[in-house]
């Protein structure tokens, strides 16, 4: 036990400051999902995982990835979208150069469409897509020790 505490010893104090960030300053589990999805890579990079179940956990990664991103584009292009509501706020692009307008979100308060695609229209969906295609790239990485095997 001791000699797993010194060898990880920096993963440890990222877990007990990610978790603590989530309990005293967030209050939700974005940091601590942020820390699984961590630890998911690194077992995903490690020599623990190796042949088969490499292929079908980069296989159904991909497959999760596809199916998540056609569902967002379906939920995007084919639901009924909500009215648009003037936030208050002025965005400029460039770095605040221009051009600056207003900020609007969609009002999915009062759509009849199911709670999953109104999460699939957030930003969250589109991380959830980002790092599902990073997860599937590391899993379909083959290193040099299985390419001669």
């Amino acid at each position: 036990m001791i000699e797993f505490t010194k060898d990880h010893w920096r993963l440890i104090s990222l877990s007990i400051v990610l978790v603590l960030l989530d309990i005293f300053f967030v209050k939700g589990f974005f940091y601590t999902l942020l820390l699984f999805y961590g630890l998911f890579i690194k077992l995903l990079l490690s020599e623990f995982i190796n042949g088969k179940f490499r292929k079908v956990l980069a296989i159904t990664i991909w497959a999760a990835f596809i199916a998540i991103g056609s569902l967002t584009a379906y939920v995007n292009w084919y639901l009924p979208h909500g009215p648009l509501i003037d936030t208050g706020d002025v965005v400029c692009q460039n770095d605040g150069r221009g051009p600056c307008g207003e900020s609007y979100i969609e009002d999915t308060r009062g759509l009849h469409i199911p709670d999953w695609a109104k999460f699939l229209r957030t930003s969250e969906a589109g991380s959830l897509i980002f790092a599902l295609a990073f997860a599937g790239a590391v899993a379909s990485y083959k290193r040099e020790d299985e390419v001669n095997v």
